[in-house]
């Protein structure tokens, strides 16, 4: 039971962890990127929403739901930048001695 598990963990984080190294340059220019234009979650949200679901409760459900994405692609977004300055700090901490 317990190799199965590990088995399967194993396999879980082979999937999901990229097997590339990115740079930092890379990770920083996509977190800006995702907290740019996470915004325009709202409007297309809204716009699928009343395709969807109709005029009235189709922009309210669709707001809701682009609010929802534009604060998680502002999350990922901080998190990515936060991610890809890491090795760089040493470099900030240089700069003031």
């Amino acid at each position: 039971m317990i190799k199965k598990t590990a088995f399967l963990l194993f396999l879980i984080t082979a999937v999901t962890i990229p097997a590339y190294a990115q740079d930092g340059i890379d990770l920083i220019f996509r977190g800006v990127g995702e907290t740019l234009f996470s915004v325009m979650e709202i409007p297309q949200g809204m716009m699928q929403g009343a395709v969807r679901n109709g005029f009235p409760f189709g922009l309210v459900t669709g707001a809701v739901g682009g609010v929802v994405r534009t604060v998680m692609g502002t999350l990922q977004g901080g998190a990515d930048i936060a991610r890809g300055a890491a090795p760089y700090a040493k470099y900030a901490a240089l700069a003031f001695v």
